[in-house]
Formats: structure tokens, C-alpha cells, sequence
């Protein structure tokens, strides 16, 4: 113990403020670079199956509020004869959940004012939950 604490003693004289750590910097604030994290609440704790996503502006990511968020099981999905159709609303977030989705291949589409984003070929129902982070680019 006393020949490390000396050597520590040691190194602190001989390297001086070379030893010292430096205050971490904060990355420049423009609209180019805005870092953050956005803590989300506990959800789909009691679904076996779950579609997780947060909407965000693509160019600031900022959450999107109040974006509207559809589901549509997509044409010739051998999963069910009945179509499938879910929609809902993010929340002040930008965060939605939609519980046990039936089995299947789904389009996504988000939605708000003039922007808009479409995927196909979602595959949802499967045990666990699926992240689907969304960057929704202007119009």
C-alpha cells in the first residue's frame, strides 16, 4: 500500500498539470449538432409482442409530438385473410407503442403536416420488441 500510494505521489510531482484530467468540453450548440438524450418511460412491459419507435425531426431530432403513426398488413401476407389496419399518435416524446400486433408483414407510414415517411415490409408479432427509431425528413 505505501509503495503505491508513494508512486502515485511520484507521478503526480514529476508529470505535474500533464497528469491533470481536463473538464470534458461541450460539443459546439448549431443547428447542425445538437446531442442529447431523451429518457423514455417503461412500456409494452406485459406485451409478448411490441413495435417500439420514436419520431424525430430528421434534421434537428427534435420529437415530433402528435405524429400520426399507421400500420397496414401489406397485400398477400399468408399470416391472416383479414386486413389489419392500426393507427395512433405519438406522444409528447415523439414516442408511440403498439401492443401485440398480429403476425405479419406490415407498410409503416408517419406522418405529420407536410412530412411523411413510408416503409414496407415491416415484420412484426414475433415475441419481443421491436425499436423502429424514426427520422422524418421535411416535405
Amino acid at each position: 500500500m505505501r509503495t503505491v500510494l508513494s508512486t502515485s505521489l511520484l507521478a503526480v510531482l514529476v508529470l505535474g498539470p500533464a497528469c491533470q484530467v481536463s473538464a470534458p468540453t461541450n460539443p459546439p450548440q448549431s443547428s447542425a449538432f445538437r446531442g442529447g438524450v431523451t429518457f423514455v418511460r417503461a412500456r409494452c412491459a406485459s406485451a409478448s409482442s411490441c413495435l417500439l419507435g420514436q419520431v424525430v425531426a430528421a434534421e434537428t431530432a427534435t420529437p415530433l409530438s402528435r405524429a400520426t403513426v399507421f400500420l397496414e398488413r401489406e397485400d398477400g401476407d399468408d399470416a391472416g385473410p383479414s386486413p389489419v389496419e392500426i393507427t395512433t399518435l405519438t406522444d409528447d416524446q415523439g414516442v408511440f407503442a403498439i401492443e401485440e400486433p398480429p403476425a405479419g408483414r406490415y407498410r409503416l407510414q408517419v406522418f405529420k403536416r407536410e412530412r411523411r415517411l413510408e416503409v414496407h415490409g415491416l415484420a412484426l408479432g414475433e415475441p419481443g420488441t421491436t425499436m423502429v427509431p424514426v427520422r422524418l425528413p421535411q416535405g
